[in-house]
């Protein structure tokens, strides 16, 4: 993720004893993504990634994920499995910051998505569905809806300034998905929350890992499908690619059955994932956070998946 706090390889030698970990060779910032601080960790035999959770609201959620990625790895979903203490534990405080070690991955995130990685990210997708749906432990969505409002009235400000059409499109958005989608009883369970391409990890068009779970929440399995469709269906101007819909949903389906129900609200849910990325990014681009290495993305290509699912 984005580099927000420095560290050097230093001001690990605590890490480094605690977790009995080889000496380290190399520490690199990852600068992909925009919330947490991550790092790629070499010591002499093994590689690693370093987060840490930079919200001071969000260091909670560091059990919880670590929790799930034991779960998830003992179900054989490709993630990255949490290196824990002689006491178990997986989380500790680098610089005031609640951190975890995670073992690295092979693979790339796919720079240009195709069909055939849309149809392998819906497999995948289902089976984190299926393998998490025994996973004891909940957490509430972060970026759900209540958020959603939170957002809009913190920018709506400087949007009535800047772009009072955008605002009005989001106001009216909100309102309708406070009157179609808030209430939906459907399927529900553990969520990835935010399976973009950066999040996954291929080497030529077969995945070998799914990463960052820091946004894994108990939500309704579409809006999960939905944040997949947002993130992998569009190109980089928010234009819907054809065919690469189907062959996700197909991908999807082949794991995990869809209810009618469930058919009929895709496109509710992939309204919601819209509004969510667009007040997010938005939010992110009027108060960037500092750092040594920030990324900031443009809010405007899910402003334009949102006009197109409105048009559905």
């Amino acid at each position: 993720m984005s580099v927000y706090t420095h560290l050097n390889i230093n001001e690990l030698s605590t890490v480094v004893t605690r977790l009995k970990l080889d000496p380290i060779k190399s520490l690199e910032g990852i600068s992909a993504g925009v919330v947490n601080t991550n790092y790629k960790l070499t010591t002499e035999t093994q590689q690693y990634v370093l987060t840490l959770v930079e919200d001071p609201h969000e260091g909670d959620a560091l059990p919880f994920i670590a929790d799930l990625l034991t779960h998830l790895a003992k179900k054989g979903i490709p993630c990255p499995h949490p290196v824990t203490d002689q006491q178990g534990k997986a989380y500790f405080i680098i610089k005031d910051r609640p951190s975890l070690l995670a073992g690295f991955l092979t693979g790339s995130s796919p720079i240009l998505q195709s069909s055939n990685h849309c149809f392998e990210i819906g497999k995948i997708l289902a089976k984190i569905h299926l393998a998490g749906a025994d996973f004891p432990q909940s957490r509430k969505n972060s970026m759900g809806p209540s958020r959603w409002l939170k957002l809009l009235n913190k920018i709506g400000p400087l949007l009535q300034k800047k772009d009072p059409t955008t605002l009005e499109l989001l106001l009216n958005e909100l309102k309708w998905l406070d009157n179609n989608y808030q209430n939906l009883e459907l399927p529900s369970g553990l969520c990835h929350g935010d399976l973009f391409p950066d999040n996954s990890l291929f080497l030529e068009e077969k995945i070998t890992g799914v990463i960052d779970f820091f946004f894994a929440c108990h939500d309704l399995y579409i809006y999960d499908i939905a944040v997949i469709r947002n993130a992998w269906c569009f190109d980089v101007n928010g234009k819907s690619i054809p065919g690469y819909w189907k062959k996700l949903l197909s991908g999807y389906t082949e794991v995990r059955a869809l209810t009618e129900n469930e058919k009929k609200h895709l496109t509710t849910a992939s309204r919601a994932a819209a509004l969510r990325f667009s007040l997010t990014r938005l939010h992110d681009n009027y108060f960037p956070r500092s750092g040594e290495t920030v990324t900031k993305k443009d809010p405007q290509p899910f402003i334009e998946r949102l006009k197109y699912f409105r048009q559905l």
